[in-house]
């Protein structure tokens, strides 16, 4: 294998996402795990507004999908364990927009904005040390815990969404009692304002999120073995702002001994590698079955195989000396203006032997922060061995004068 191709291999991404700029419609009705909730028209209204404003602005609604991409796999993980209603999730995005150490004005703190008193209650350490509202594994695990206990009561995940803003008696002096254990309910204007901001949430983003976008570069590390921080670290080769920027939870570098804390890490490239080769196979054949079975024959579909890959989510080919623009776009079916523009080429271009070409649009991001190039490579070659888009790059480079080459935007979790 030559050393580009490794090169591309072991970078490949599948995590970043491209969203639809439609802004979903409110329905007339939700399913909502066994309930379904009807939506009267003066009610779709309001929630179509909110939903709205969700969508107001595409750089902040990004900002958002970024951190989903990050922490849903572990929120939906905790809540199957559990055994709720996965759409629980999108609370976490109402409470705290994913912000780890986001504080609200009442000093509710972390992901799921709990109070200290209550985070307390929960089994949640919380002093000048640590503070596992931020922890999005622990923090999660308590929030799920305090729905589930009050759904035992409500029998109706409603009722419980709106007691995790109320307290449990709070929610009580709000709602029917004739509701408990309904399988379906009517959502109005005389319904708590939270629920409603709940299933806007809900609406705004459900359409949007594709877990085969999800980013696999994390992974949660229990810690049983480490008294300290730098010694984790030192063992784990995590650089200091990347640990930091993870696990905002924890501000001493002591580790308690009386508990398994979790820490949110990057993936070991090792191990990394193999979540990335498991995936390949399969999202090429899904690919060309997708896109070519009904029209070419089997020789073709072999040869396809052989030479299509997916790189930062994107199907792309391997090109090699034989090649050219026209074969190429025949093979694939491509219009070529539409291959010029996927690959940031004009009809003058010479393929380059080893390289991939794309047969999707390349990505606005890589799933690496940077890269540290070579003399003899320019800043095309780079967007085409990470699927970037040759604006991005060149956006984020703009004042960039070292061969530390950014990838992507820095992202503050």
């Amino acid at each position: 294998m030559n050393k580009l191709f490794l090169h591309i291999f072991i970078f490949c991404s599948f995590h970043s996402t491209l969203f639809s700029q439609n802004i979903p419609k409110v329905p007339q009705s939700i399913k909502f795990d066994n309930m379904v909730l009807d939506l009267d028209s003066d009610i779709i209204t309001t929630i179509q507004n909110e939903v709205d404003a969700i969508h107001a602005n595409d750089k902040y609604f990004q900002i958002y999908l970024d951190r989903v991409n990050i922490y849903f796999p572990f929120i939906e993980k905790i809540i199957e364990e559990e055994g709720m209603p996965e759409d629980i999730k999108y609370l976490a995005i109402q409470e705290s927009a994913l912000i780890s150490d986001a504080v609200s004005s009442s000093n509710a703190v972390g992901f799921w904005q709990f109070k200290s008193e209550t985070a307390r209650d929960y089994n949640l350490v919380v002093n000048s040390n640590i503070d596992e509202r931020k922890n999005i594994i622990s923090s999660t695990k308590a929030a799920c815990r305090y729905i589930k206990n009050s759904n035992y009561t409500f029998e109706n995940w409603m009722f419980s969404i709106l007691s995790y803003q109320q307290g449990l008696n709070g929610a009580k002096a709000l709602v029917d009692p004739k509701l408990y254990g309904a399988k379906r309910m009517t959502i109005d204007m005389n319904t708590h304002w939270y629920v409603i901001k709940f299933l806007a949430h809900k609406i705004a983003f459900q359409d949007h999120i594709n877990k085969s976008d999800y980013d696999i570069g994390y992974s949660i590390y229990n810690n049983n073995s480490y008294k300290s921080v730098s010694e984790l670290k030192k063992n784990l080769s995590i650089n200091d702002d990347e640990f930091m920027n993870l696990n905002k939870w924890i501000n001493s570098d002591k580790i308690p001994t009386d508990r398994v804390f979790s820490f949110l890490i990057p993936e070991q490239t090792e191990s990394l590698l193999k979540k990335i080769t498991s995936s390949i196979s399969n999202k090429v054949e899904s690919f060309i079955e997708n896109n070519y079975r009904s029209s070419i024959d089997q020789k073709i579909l072999n040869v396809l195989s052989r030479r299509t890959i997916i790189l930062n989510n994107i199907p792309a080919v391997i090109v090699v000396e034989s090649d050219d623009i026209d074969n190429l776009i025949k093979l694939y079916d491509i219009p070529k203006n539409t291959f010029l523009n996927f690959n940031d080429i004009n009809e003058n271009h010479e393929l380059m032997s080893g390289l991939p070409y794309y047969l999707k649009k390349k990505k606005r991001k890589a799933n690496i922060e940077f890269y540290i190039r070579n003399e003899d490579e320019d800043l095309w070659r780079i967007s085409q061995i990470f699927g970037v888009q040759m604006k991005s790059l060149i956006k984020y480079n703009k004042k960039n004068k070292s061969n530390k080459i950014i990838l992507r935007r820095r992202f503050t979790l």
